[in-house]
């Protein structure tokens, strides 16, 4: 299975690599509840500090290096190698999340948003399942 979101919030006008405001770094806290026994072996995230910002509440409680990767084929590629038993979560953006999506095979998404933040998906036999967390 394969959990994908896009970087928790930031402000449109903070740069090329805007940090997590406020709102970002209070939602990134929910991850560990929501997704701290979802079975995740495996953190992909982008060389930008928002998705590493994201991630790390969750990579530190489960003791996991966030894997930093900004090639969605080649993130699409590790997962692939990945056993059937275990989970990735992707840490991505707004473009790259449907990319990854795409490339394992899964169906279209809607896009997302400049200002949604809490989207939540699972691809599970080539099958979404979209929740809003946070």
């Amino acid at each position: 299975m394969v959990i994908l979101i896009r970087h928790a919030d930031v402000t449109l006008d903070g740069g090329a690599d805007p940090p997590l405001n406020g709102a970002g770094t209070s939602r990134a806290q929910p991850l560990r509840h929501v997704l701290g026994d979802s079975g995740v072996t495996a953190i992909f995230v982008s060389s930008l500090q928002r998705t590493q910002a994201t991630a790390q509440p969750l990579a530190g409680d489960l003791g996991l290096p966030a894997i930093v990767q900004d090639d969605t084929a080649s993130i699409a590629g590790a997962i692939r190698h990945l056993a059937n038993s275990e989970t990735a979560l992707v840490v991505g953006h707004s473009n790259t999340v449907p990319d990854v999506v795409a490339r394992l095979g899964g169906p279209p998404m809607t896009p997302i948003a400049a200002t949604e933040f809490d989207r939540l998906v699972f691809l599970a036999n080539y099958r979404l399942c979209t929740l809003r967390y946070g």
